[in-house]
């Protein structure tokens, strides 16, 4: 018992947006009883209404509904939070050697090498 509440009250709630599309369906499923027994525009028949009018007439019922009810709106706020973090150790990584590297001061040049690689030759 208490699985099928659940199950119709989710039902419910699910379809609940649906409402207009229920009432165009049921408009399209007794079209032919809505225009001979609801429609006012029987006396007009260059107008072609078909029971058209009722169908508008539902509709403006169910916005006039919805704007009379409105889902509530929540007050959203932002907090912001700001933490600005102060170090409370230093890392200390002592130098294991300490190596004095010599510049490079002479002045000799080595021409280029250009006989090592040479390409592929190709006949035809």
């Amino acid at each position: 018992m208490r699985a099928l509440s659940v199950i119709l009250l989710s039902l419910v709630i699910l379809l609940q947006p649906l409402s207009k599309l229920v009432l165009v369906a049921e408009y399209q499923v007794n079209k032919n009883y809505i225009a001979e027994f609801f429609c006012v525009n029987k006396s007009k028949p260059k107008l072609k209404c078909e029971g058209k009018c009722q169908l508008s007439k539902e509709l403006k019922e169910a916005d006039a509904h919805d704007k009379n009810h409105p889902t509530p709106v929540k007050n959203l706020q932002e907090v912001l939070y700001f933490c600005q973090a102060t170090p409370t150790f230093l890392f200390h990584f002592p130098t294991i050697f300490n190596a004095d590297f010599p510049t490079f001061s002479t002045s000799e040049v080595s021409p280029p090498v250009f006989g090592i690689f040479h390409p592929p030759c190709f006949t035809v």
